[in-house]
């Protein structure tokens, strides 16, 4: 974690949240993540200075925390509330805006938004042009997608918007409860926060207990996902083809062995 980064978090302040996050764990969720950030007073030795923007959403925008010192954004954290609908791209564009203010140059490739949300965009071709957008700044995208409450019934995003997440170098994922929120942050570190953060997954399909993590097909046809089970885990895997056609899976152990084949249905 040698800093140097600007980095966007983009919180969902729609009504759904009153069922989806009751204790506002996406909040402290964001919080977890600007911890992590370098702030001034951590900088030297070998570590420079983070700058992180918070931005709230709902069918507007809220700017809680221009880009600055990550040892001030706590207490915005704490202003963000409940409000109205769900707008996305807005939160995203408001982001890459903060993330582009003069005097902070460069942008590519030292960047990144997280946005931690319940629902569908509004406008999904808006969405999908938002980050195509900051993408194309080198900037890094990835969702959280809270998958509980009023929304529980959105199983997935839109194959675009996956798409285009995964295009700029990002993860989504959904949180299977509002309690998996810490777990999609810390794995959103691993994956690196921009492009200029080395990763520590060794294996770019490793999956993680209550995240359901979005892939595309390999061009041979062939995905090896990886899960690092515990002793005595009872296990149960989920695998949806969005837009990838039939698929066969096959399940096995560390060495190899065959445990099981199903074939799921596009």
């Amino acid at each position: 974690n040698k800093g140097g980064r600007k980095i966007g978090i983009v919180i969902d302040e729609s009504g759904s949240m009153y069922s989806a996050d009751p204790y506002d764990l996406r909040v402290d969720a964001g919080r977890a993540l600007n911890d992590w950030l370098i702030s001034s007073s951590e900088a030297g030795d070998g570590k420079s200075a983070d700058l992180v923007t918070v931005i709230g959403f709902d069918d507007t925008t809220r700017t809680y925390y221009s880009l600055g010192d990550p040892s001030g954004a706590d207490d915005a954290l704490d202003e963000i509330t409940i409000v109205g609908g769900t707008w996305i791209s807005r939160g995203v564009d408001a982001a890459t805006a903060e993330l582009n203010k003069s005097g902070n140059d460069p942008t590519a490739d030292r960047s990144g938004i997280v946005v931690l949300t319940d629902g569908e965009d509004f406008d999904t071709e808006g969405l999908v042009d938002a980050i195509n957008n900051a993408g194309s700044q080198g900037i890094r995208v990835s969702f959280g997608f809270l998958q509980s409450g009023f929304y529980s019934s959105f199983s997935y995003q839109d194959p675009e918007v996956l798409v285009a997440i995964i295009n700029t170098g990002g993860k989504y994922a959904n949180i299977d409860s509002y309690n998996a929120q810490n777990a999609f942050v810390n794995y959103m570190i691993a994956n690196g926060l921009t492009a200029s953060d080395s990763s520590s997954i060794q294996n770019q399909s490793l999956v993680l207990n209550g995240l359901s993590i979005a892939f595309i097909i390999d061009q041979s046809g062939i995905n090896t996902l990886t899960y690092n089970a515990e002793g005595g885990e009872g296990l149960t895997f989920t695998i949806t083809s969005v837009s990838a056609g039939d698929l066969n899976v096959t399940a096995m152990d560390a060495n190899g062995k065959e445990l099981g084949t199903t074939s799921v249905d596009s």
